[in-house]
């Protein structure tokens, strides 16, 4: 099961940990992980590139991601947060049993 951690502070998202595999299918037929992993890593990656907010980001070897904006957090940055889970909800919606998010403050 993949699980998503989203870190809030103040009641603003701030932060995310994706870890774990969805166990759908087989390595690289996996629908549920290729489509989480494709919105976790763009999230990422505009954080870094389209804010000027300075973030966090870890890639593990075990495919892990970690992505933490340091403070303040911009609007901008927590629009893409909030756009990242509204996307694994919808994957959640119809996979319900191979990911798992929650929010953390």
């Amino acid at each position: 099961m993949i699980t998503v951690v989203f870190y809030m502070r103040d009641g603003r998202y701030c932060g995310f940990h994706c870890s774990g595999h969805a166990g759908f299918a087989d390595k690289g037929k996996d629908i549920v992980c290729a489509g989480v992993s494709a919105l976790v890593i763009n999230c990422a990656n505009s954080i870094d590139r389209l804010t000027k907010d300075r973030a966090d980001i870890e890639h593990a070897s075990d495919g892990s991601v970690f992505c933490m904006v340091k403070q303040p957090v911009s609007a901008e940055s927590e629009l893409l947060l909030r756009s990242l889970r509204m996307g694994l909800v919808g994957i959640y919606e119809k996979y319900r049993k191979y990911i798992r998010i929650v929010d953390e403050e």
